[in-house]
């Protein structure tokens, strides 16, 4: 097999809890580690971030820190690709690991078919704290009625699709599609990944290509990651709207439905009765969803998920409706 040098750019702010995990499964990749040139960008940590990547730093070469003055991942990203001359440029998550053939499964990829303009697999999710809470938020993101349908979350077959998580990208692709948009704080790989398929290459899913991402640990902390999402969508669609998918506006449809059956149901009384409905169905779905879940990941969380689910779902679409009506980016 011929070993390409691979750069792994490796966004980053106040990830203390995670880096050393995620540079351990990048040390423990089996494609040749002298092939590898990886950039920890970071966006301005103040916990221990810095230190411990330092301490990586001092015993292999190869990996080295990169300050990000702008902050946001989009930027992170721009820096990683121009800093280095490799031909393929993977993107990863500090708030993540992976499987030791992830970077030898991407790059045997990418070798197949020249109109592959990103690769990349599944994402397994584990709870970012040992709490009920935890593995709450973690099964969230397993199931396609909390968290949508996309391939990586919940596929088991490979297939062309509009995203994966952690990509690999030829630098050829890199090249002629550009930079990635650094106006957009979040949501920028749906944007990137919509230029790509626009220009005429495709998105690879391979569930043989795995990671695995930690959980928000709290109700809190994944109503807020949840709402910030939504709020990129919501810019989305209104500045790049064919980067935008129907699974990503439907929190935002049952948002506005409920809203408008509220407010306007005072001159047409008619509409309360529709809201009731919205309400009755939507909780027979979360509550089919909690059954299904709790079949598969234990009955312990069976009062908490419809809770997260109907939390999720709401902050998910308010930030769209917010992102899309805002002016700002």
């Amino acid at each position: 097999m011929n070993y390409p040098l691979v750069a792994i750019v490796i966004p980053t702010l106040n990830e203390a809890l995670f880096i050393g995990p995620c540079l351990d499964s990048i040390l423990g990749q089996n494609y040749p580690f002298n092939r590898l040139d990886i950039m920890v960008v970071d966006g301005g940590s103040d916990d221990k971030t810095h230190e411990i990547v330092n301490g990586y730093a001092d015993k292999w070469s190869n990996i080295r820190w990169i300050d990000n003055p702008r902050k946001i991942q989009s930027a992170a990203f721009n820096i990683g690709v121009s800093r280095s001359s490799a031909s393929i440029v993977v993107r990863m998550d500090a708030h993540a690991r992976y499987a030791s053939d992830y970077i030898s499964k991407c790059v045997a990829k990418l070798s197949t078919n020249p109109e592959l303009g990103n690769v990349g697999g599944v994402c397994k999710v584990e709870a970012g704290a040992p709490t009920l809470m935890g593995k709450a938020n973690a099964v969230l993101n397993q199931t396609s009625f909390g968290i949508g349908g996309a391939a990586f979350r919940i596929g088991t077959k490979a297939c062309f699709t509009d995203t994966v998580p952690f990509g690999a990208f030829p630098r050829k692709v890199l090249d002629e599609i550009g930079p990635m948009n650094e106006k957009l704080s979040r949501g920028e790989d749906n944007e990137y990944n919509a230029r790509i398929r626009n220009a005429g290459y495709k998105i690879y899913f391979d569930p043989q290509i795995i990671s695995t991402y930690y959980s928000r640990p709290t109700l809190t902390s994944s109503v807020h990651q949840m709402y910030r999402n939504g709020r990129s969508i919501g810019v989305l669609l209104r500045t790049f709207p064919r980067a935008v998918g129907l699974r990503h506006v439907v929190p935002a449809c049952f948002v506005v439905g409920m809203l408008s059956c509220l407010l306007f149901g005072w001159w047409v009384p008619i509409l309360w009765n529709v809201l009731i409905w919205i309400l009755v169905v939507y909780w027979i779905a979360a509550l089919g969803a909690t059954g299904l879940a709790c079949l598969r990941f234990g009955f312990d969380m069976g009062f908490i998920l419809p809770i997260l689910f109907f939390s999720v779902h709401i902050a998910y679409g308010t930030g769209t409706v917010y992102g899309f009506l805002t002016k700002k980016i």
